[in-house]
């Protein structure tokens, strides 16, 4: 399935301080696995890497933006820098080595997997699911490729959960969805799905004969070097550690307990900027990872990845989003442009971030990010009782947003992610989540006037 760029976005799963002290942007001072890639900059890339330091920092400035960013045209690091605070409490500081959970970015390493157990003669990717999930009736007709684009129609929800403390075995998490229904026949239709790609962890364990980290680390991560990448669990201690953030009532709070550990493949890996662009150099350069063959049909069919167009321009990548924090890759293919970031705060918006690093390599129009003070007006109970609904989200029917109030305040509750949200009015029929930011949450109306959607 091709996706438009904004298709490619919304699989955020579905969102700061100040430019800050740390290694130089450009250049060979770079530090770490990046800088062994890093080559002299020309003088027009030396004033791209400066418009793009500038453009962060702006960013930065206008509490936009709080993490990690890499910015490169073939091995040339244009930008590699942090910005913000990694840990508020203890004001340490962002930097390209700083670790974060990348969530649903994860699911190309588990797609690249299943290709190079194909390549290792371990597997087909037309095996039957239940060649190796042999208690799943329901799955018969579900071939593993339609795992690898979320078209086996395995529903999203019903398998892992964030919030469970204890660590979760793939048999015990792959039963808890195995018996529900199909969302559609295999192949005849597309919904994301987590639990598809939570089986596809699985797999990968019943043809490797190892576990789902230790075939990664073994395949990818050691021979690549990739030494800040790993499984993320909630009470592992490990260097460069960040902190998750959110807002809730105009403050910046923690999330409670998260244990991305149950994603496996779905979601479950932490990485860096630097690791992650070591990655991407490896993954689109035929040979380093996967051969011609694996590599082109990750890219047709979108097997972990998603690829679509931005500005004319090919892009192939992939967002992901766990509570408190955001992730994005994007690989511009035409022009080997590479653009990465990881944030730890995850209301801070990113739509024109994608879109304006981009436009400053490509030497496009863009505008510096200004400071954003948005005004929330009061309504009556009565008044936000008329947005009161259970509303399908824009890119899955099946994803629900329950919208409720508690007094004179509006609130919704997601499906993916899971988690509640106050809402606060501003104007015609358009609300905010945090007064910095240009989002907003825009309810419709039918020709009665009646409140009829949620975009």
């Amino acid at each position: 399935m091709k996706l438009t760029i904004a298709g490619i976005f919304l699989l955020i799963i579905i969102f700061a301080a100040g430019c800050v002290a740390s290694p130089p942007a450009t250049g060979s001072d770079n530090q770490g696995a990046a800088a062994s890639m890093t080559i002299p900059l020309s003088q027009a890339d030396e004033a791209t890497a400066k418009n793009l330091d500038e453009y962060m920092t702006a960013l930065g400035d206008a509490g936009q933006f709080s993490g990690a960013v890499v910015v490169a045209r073939g091995d040339t690091i244009l930008l590699s820098k942090g910005y913000g605070m990694a840990n508020e409490e203890f004001s340490v500081p962002n930097t390209p080595q700083t670790v974060f959970p990348i969530a649903s970015n994860t699911k190309q390493f588990t797609a690249a997997a299943i290709m190079k157990l194909q390549e290792q003669g371990r597997l087909n990717i037309t095996d039957p699911v239940t060649e190796y999930i042999p208690n799943a009736p329901r799955w018969k007709d579900i071939r593993i490729y339609h795992l690898m684009n979320h078209t086996s129609g395995i529903p999203n929800l019903g398998g892992y959960c964030i919030t469970d403390s204890a660590d979760l075995t793939l048999p015990e998490l792959v039963k808890r969805f195995a018996d529900l229904p199909l969302t559609f026949e295999p192949g005849e239709g597309y919904a994301y799905s987590n639990n598809g790609y939570t089986t596809l962890s699985s797999i990968i364990e019943q043809a490797s004969g190892q576990s789902y980290d230790e075939y990664l680390k073994e395949n990818f991560f050691l021979p690549l070097e990739m030494t800040s990448t790993g499984p993320d669990n909630a009470r592992d201690v490990f260097p460069n550690r960040a902190s998750g953030y959110t807002t809730m009532d105009g403050k910046r709070i923690h999330y409670d307990l998260q244990n991305i550990h149950n994603l496996y493949g779905a979601g479950s890996l932490h990485s860096t900027t630097e690791d992650l662009f070591v990655w991407e150099r490896a993954f689109h350069t035929p040979g380093a990872i996967l051969t011609s063959p694996s590599l082109d049909a990750m890219t047709e069919y979108d097997y972990g990845i998603a690829c679509g167009v931005m500005n004319n321009r090919t892009s192939i990548g992939h967002s992901g989003h766990v509570l408190g924090f955001v992730s994005e890759t994007a690989y511009f293919p035409d022009e080997d442009v590479c653009v990465i970031f990881l944030l730890n705060q995850d209301r801070m918006p990113t739509a024109n971030l994608y879109e304006d690093l981009p436009a400053i390599v490509f030497n496009e129009p863009y505008s510096l990010p200004q400071k954003i003070d948005r005004k929330a007006v009061s309504l009556t109970a009565e008044e936000l009782g008329e947005y009161v609904g259970v509303y399908p989200s824009d890119l899955d029917e099946t994803w629900m947003y329950t919208v409720f109030t508690e007094g004179n305040r509006l609130f919704y509750t997601s499906d993916v992610p899971y988690e509640t949200v106050e809402l606060f009015f501003e104007s015609n029929d358009t609300f905010f989540v945090t007064p910095e930011s240009a989002d907003s949450v825009i309810f419709t109306r039918d020709a009665n006037g009646t409140v009829n959607g949620m975009i």
